[in-house]
């Protein structure tokens, strides 16, 4: 087996230019599509990132992201209409394709023409993981490549705020669960080596509980031998680093090898269940065995972790309608102009959506007299909804007005969609009304039959947390009992 001790050095002429074009990637649209990230990790992971974790945190964003920006290939689409093609067989690399390193063509026929589409393939298996941690070295990661002999490739990464290194699939979206090749895939592991700048280490131990049955399959050699391969290895990849950098090796080595011993030995929480495989297709799954547990393709939802959902911020916007509307009434405004203060207020919020996630700012353009008027009078009576907002308003010296965040940023995320339909619902309840006062549009802000809390069952697909939080948003579409 060739094993590349340094997979991706990064001489300064690649370096620079990547790590310049990673930053860029931060102001793509697609990128930023994902960067309402604070929401999604703590509904996910169960915890709120806080500063010092900004590193652990960016790293899931930046798996998440990956995962839901390049597709993975079942069967490409025809080169010449586009529609769906079948396997057929294997071609040799042209001279175009060979240049750029492909080994190997896989070949697809047009269902329809019987037209020959070229797949080259540049690595075997390692094009998802291989990319992924060419990022994560990019971003500064202390990243690994982990080797799998039975036919899988995936990435670690190196966390100081954890002290240890973190399981990281591009291919599934899925972090820290080391055990989902042998628990959720039931795959039958034997050795899982980790390549990294500084030589290779075994870390079988880790993505393991039945080392007993593991030690069995483990026949390429005897335990010692590959030990001390190892070892050597390890040893004349760092012997240009400095003795400190050496000594850091060394400790964070000893550390691993005492936590992997560990990890054998841990209970296994049955309660936690984990997929089979995802990406590819339902025949690729059983042909490497890659189904599951007792065979099971997909999970049914006996088997998904229950999570609880609390909506108060669904309550307390609605609530706060209720000063505007009263000052609305109070002032004799017509229903036009009510309509028309309304939409004003729903600009003010289509621009801090648009915004970004962690600068939430708008200026409220003073030009003309209704927008002035606005200002004067309706904009005082805001505060408590801007509040349910978690956004508020500052005045400079010479009067210009913003909206702005006014705490955790996530808050203000979970709230736009709710606002939005709710500003939906009181505008065209305010054009039905027969008698514009304050009894006519009470009964419009309450929702009787709303659920306001409850469980929610997660399915592990694709981006488990996309799925929670779509089911308790607090959006009209999906949170009310229309009866």
């Amino acid at each position: 087996m060739l094993i590349q001790q340094d997979r991706y050095p990064f001489p300064k002429e690649v370096f620079i230019p990547t790590r310049l074009w990673s930053v860029k990637l931060l102001l793509t649209p697609s990128f930023q599509r994902c960067s309402h990230f604070d929401e999604s990790l703590t509904s996910f992971s169960g915890r709120k990132f806080h500063t010092s974790d900004q590193d652990h945190a960016f790293l899931l964003q930046l798996l998440f992201w990956f995962k839901t920006s390049f597709r993975w290939v079942h069967a490409p689409d025809c080169d010449g209409c586009g529609n769906e093609t079948v396997n057929h067989g294997m071609g040799v690399a042209d001279p175009s394709e060979t240049r750029f390193g492909a080994s190997r063509v896989e070949l697809s026929r047009c269902r329809t023409y019987s037209r020959i589409t070229r797949f080259p393939r540049y690595n075997d298996p390692l094009e998802w993981a291989n990319c992924f941690t060419l990022y994560c070295r990019a971003f500064g990661y202390d990243s690994r490549l982990i080797m799998d002999f039975t036919d899988h490739v995936w990435t670690e990464c190196f966390l100081p705020s954890l002290g240890r290194w973190m399981h990281l699939d591009p291919c599934e979206g899925i972090y820290d669960n080391p055990l989902l090749y042998e628990k959720g895939w039931n795959k039958n592991l034997s050795y899982i080596i980790a390549i990294a700048r500084d030589g290779a280490y075994d870390v079988t131990k880790r993505y393991t509980r039945k080392w007993h049955e593991v030690l069995r399959r483990r026949n390429l050699t005897s335990e010692p031998a590959l030990s001390s391969f190892l070892s050597d290895m390890r040893s004349d990849c760092r012997k240009n680093f400095t003795s400190l950098y050496r000594s850091e090796l060394e400790e964070r080595a000893n550390k691993e090898a005492d936590a992997l011993e560990k990890d054998l030995y841990s209970k296994d929480d049955s309660s936690i269940s984990l997929p089979g495989r995802l990406s590819g297709d339902e025949g690729w799954w059983l042909l490497r065995s890659e189904i599951g547990p007792n065979g099971n393709i997909s999970l049914s939802t006996s088997s998904c972790p229950v999570r609880e959902c609390i909506d108060e911020h669904v309550t307390k916007i609605y609530n706060a309608f209720s000063p505007l509307i009263v000052h609305m009434v109070d002032q004799s405004y017509s229903k036009s102009k009510t309509v028309e203060i309304l939409n004003i207020v729903k600009r003010i919020l289509a621009n801090i959506k648009k915004s970004p996630f962690r600068n939430r700012r708008t200026s409220i353009d003073l030009a003309s007299n209704d927008a002035k008027h606005f200002a004067s009078r309706t904009l005082p009576c805001l505060g408590e909804f801007f509040d349910a907002l978690s956004l508020k308003t500052e005045t400079d010296a010479i009067g210009k007005v913003d909206v702005c965040l006014a705490a955790d940023p996530v808050k203000t995320d979970l709230a736009l969609p709710v606002v939005f339909h709710a500003l939906d619902d009181v505008i065209q309840n305010v054009n039905r009304s027969d008698k514009f006062n304050r009894e006519s549009l009470a009964w419009s802000l309450l929702k009787l039959n709303r659920l306001c809390s409850g469980s929610v069952l997660a399915s592990w697909e694709e981006l488990p947390f996309g799925i929670v939080t779509s089911a308790f948003d607090g959006t009209r579409m999906t949170k009310w009992e229309e009866r």
